[in-house]
């Protein structure tokens, strides 16, 4: 696939000046042996639009088909989150030895009273089969237990897609069940497996 196709006199409608990164969201920068999980930035665009446009890419998901335009508000209203106290934090995966966006995560606090939390990802198809979306994973999930105080993190997936429930499994997480026609794509209705990790199963 050539890099952004169809961008041809697309003008994406983000602000014309850098954003100043809120204080909460600086703070938020992970990292591991081999990435940084970092706030999404403006800069993270013209990757974004390269990996997340493929069908592939967002072939087990119940969006609509993906474009630069669709992209680029994605983009504009995560980084819009970024400036309110919300419970939905996403991080850019970013190799130390690249320097760009490959994918992202997310973490979001479901119930504060009883300490829920799910997360979810996704990742540039030119970059899979590293280990780099296994490692983002286990460091979530430990910023989710240490740093959110999170009791329980959870995680569905199309029981179709076997890297991703491979993944779950790879970090410790536990299949509870299949959610039946859980989601309606690409016309028809689709099965999801639910799994979860506990804060206790990481004692054991």
């Amino acid at each position: 696939m050539t890099e952004q196709r169809g961008e041809a006199g697309f003008k994406p409608r983000l602000s014309p000046r850098p954003r100043q990164i809120p204080e909460r969201c600086i703070q938020m920068k992970l990292s591991t042996e081999r990435l940084e999980l970092r706030p999404l930035e403006e800069r993270d665009l013209a990757h974004m639009q390269r990996y997340a446009t493929r069908p592939a890419f967002y072939r087990y998901i119940a969006i609509e088909e993906q474009t630069p335009e669709t992209i680029a508000e994605f983009l504009e209203k995560r980084l819009e989150e970024q400036h309110d106290n919300s419970d939905r934090t996403y991080f850019a995966i970013e190799p130390k030895d690249l320097g760009f966006i490959i994918g992202a995560t997310r973490i979001e606090i479901r119930s504060r009273d009883h300490r829920q939390g799910d997360l979810g990802y996704a990742l540039d198809s030119d970059y899979e089969g590293r280990g780099y979306m296994t490692e983002a994973v286990q460091r979530l999930i430990i910023f989710g237990f240490e740093e959110l105080q999170l009791h329980r993190i959870w995680a569905t997936c199309d029981i179709d897609n076997d890297p991703s429930w491979h993944l779950m499994e790879r970090v410790g997480m536990t299949r509870e069940g299949v959610m039946r026609d859980d989601k309606f794509l690409r016309g028809r209705w689709r099965n999801s497996y639910l799994y979860s990790i506990l804060a206790s199963d990481r004692e054991l």
